[in-house]
């Protein structure tokens, strides 16, 4: 079948030991990513989650909100049906709350295309780092065993 060939690239020790760092700082960048990804969901998924309590208050009821840090703040909830939304710019507009929720849901899951993507090409840089490493050990023992014979003769 085309494209099902095995590609032979041979590479000299240098070569192989820059490419397997080259590996290691790509997964590195990706766990990055990964774990920012992983932050973002998890605020978006607070968002949804109060947004969704809100929905649930009833007019004029007090809640509590947390604002950060462990700190809570006791409000009053005048309107469950609109929000507001903080664009770039410092512009702020309000927003139906469930055109909202529906905006976040697509969000979260574009996140997750996001991550399933990054999480693939993090599993085959690290098959490709092992496949590298063990070259790298093959040059190892062929150096040793070369020094082996050159201080026998």
């Amino acid at each position: 079948m085309p494209g099902n060939e095995k590609k032979t690239i041979k590479l000299n020790k240098d070569q192989t030991i820059s490419l397997y760092k080259a590996k290691e700082n790509e997964i590195n960048g990706i766990s990055k990513r990964l774990q920012e990804i992983n932050n973002l969901f998890t605020e978006i998924s607070k968002a949804e989650n109060t947004l969704n309590e809100i929905k649930n208050v009833k007019s004029s009821e007090s809640i509590l909100m947390n604002i950060g840090a462990g700190v809570l703040v006791e409000c009053k909830v005048d309107n469950t049906k609109e929000v507001k939304i903080s664009l770039p710019g410092t512009i702020i507009v309000s927003k139906d709350i469930d055109a909202v929720i529906k905006d976040i849901e697509n969000r979260k899951q574009e996140l997750l295309d996001i991550r399933k993507k990054l999480s693939d090409a993090y599993n085959n840089n690290v098959k490709t780092l092992q496949q590298i490493s063990k070259a790298i050990q093959v040059m190892q023992k062929q150096n040793n065993k070369e020094a082996d014979s050159n201080n026998v003769s």
